[in-house]
């Protein structure tokens, strides 16, 4: 039997009797908090690579638009108009996504 075939059950079990062996609580906790930096460590980088993604496509946004400032949007060719939307729809997912990761709430 390997630790992949083991249910949740199986995986405490498992846990309490080593602790009873030659594990201490204070190995258990130990272990606790490394998984819990594990996550967090984890969930940073989701984040930053999100902040990166959002960072990029609002990059877009303006490099597709800049030729076009101060000219009227009908001026403005419709293929670049919809990369340009598609930009900024990609920035404000990533953006939504990253704020979600950090716990933060946009109204």
């Amino acid at each position: 039997m390997k630790l992949s075939d083991c249910t949740k059950a199986d995986l405490l079990w498992i846990i309490k009797a080593m602790c009873k062996y030659d594990l201490s609580d204070l190995s258990l906790q130990r272990a606790l908090n490394d998984l819990e930096w594990e996550k967090e460590q984890d969930r940073l980088a989701r984040a930053d690579q999100a902040l990166q993604t959002a960072s990029a496509a609002s990059q877009r946004y303006i490099e597709l638009l800049e030729p076009y400032e101060g000219m009227p949007l009908i001026e403005v060719p419709m293929d670049v108009l919809k990369q340009a939307d598609a930009a900024l729809a990609e920035s404000r997912a990533a953006n939504q996504q990253w704020a979600k990761l950090m716990g933060v709430k946009v109204k």
